[in-house]
């Protein structure tokens, strides 16, 4: 399981480096991999790869028939981008998914659960002061 925040700045080429705490918590199954893709309000969602093969197996669950379902599952794997460490513990991040979280020097990095998200500076302390629970109102049988 994946915690924490760090703030890294991305490299030449899209390079950016992976906490060590992250990295301890990759099984051998990982074959130092991660799986990058879209993810949920304007970040990336990186996976252990073989944490993106759980992923992958809930997304071929949805019913085809569903239109919504479709997208959902196009939009998740047509941008999945399976990346490996290299030997001084950094990912490479394609250009389309740097573009797309509008990533460009400084990336907050944060654990949640089972995966990593990287979010732009700005567009994450948004979200964090939004995700604030006095603003989140009632969440129903949510109990911490």
């Amino acid at each position: 399981m994946y915690n924490g925040k760090y703030k890294y700045s991305l490299e030449g080429k899209g390079r950016l480096f992976i906490p060590v705490k992250f990295r301890r918590d990759l099984l051998p199954e990982a074959e130092g991999s991660f799986v990058v893709t879209r993810g949920w309000d304007g970040c990336l969602g990186v996976y252990p790869l073989d944490g993106w093969r759980k992923v992958e197996k809930k997304l071929e669950e949805y019913p085809q028939e569903d239109a919504r379902a479709r997208k959902l599952v196009r939009w998740f794997s047509a941008n999945a981008e399976v990346v490996k460490l290299d030997g001084q513990g950094r990912i490479k991040i394609p250009q389309h998914l740097l573009d797309f979280a509008e990533l460009k020097k400084e990336v907050i990095i944060i654990g949640v659960l089972n995966k990593i998200e990287l979010w732009d500076p700005s567009l994450y302390e948004k979200e964090e002061d939004e995700s604030d629970p006095a603003n989140l109102g009632s969440l129903g049988d949510l109990n911490l």
